[in-house]
C-alpha cells in the first residue's frame, strides 16, 4: 500500500471514529447534552487528531522529515487558533501561509 492510500485510509478512519463518538451523546442521552468538559473534549478531537496526522506526516518515524516551510504553515495554524479564528480559519490561514513560504523560498 502506498504512503497516500495509508494515508487516506487514516484520515477516513478517523473520520469515522470522530463522528461516531459524536453520535453517541444523541443516542444514549435521549436528547440530553453531555457534561461541559465531555462536550470541550469531543469538540476538540477533530483538531487533535488533525494535529497528530500532521505532525507525523511534518517529523516523520524517523524526525528527519522536518520541513521548515511547515513549520510557519503550522506556526500561523497556533497564532489563529490562539486568536479564535476557528478551525476552518485555523488551517486556510495555515495552507496560505505554508504556500506563500514555498512560493518565495
Amino acid at each position: 500500500m502506498s504512503s497516500t492510500n495509508g494515508m487516506l485510509w487514516t484520515v477516513l478512519a478517523f473520520a469515522a471514529i470522530n463522528y461516531t463518538i459524536k453520535a453517541i451523546g444523541p443516542v444514549l442521552l435521549h436528547g440530553r447534552r453531555f457534561p461541559p468538559r465531555v462536550a470541550a473534549f469531543i469538540d476538540a478531537l477533530p483538531a487533535a487528531l488533525l494535529a497528530g496526522m500532521l505532525a507525523s506526516s511534518v517529523v516523520g518515524a524517523a524526525g528527519r522529515g522536518l520541513e521548515p516551510t511547515l513549520l510557519g504553515g503550522l506556526a500561523a495554524v497556533a497564532v489563529a487558533w490562539f486568536l479564535r479564528a476557528g478551525q476552518f480559519g485555523s488551517v486556510l490561514l495555515g495552507v496560505l501561509v505554508t504556500a506563500a513560504l514555498r512560493h518565495t523560498g
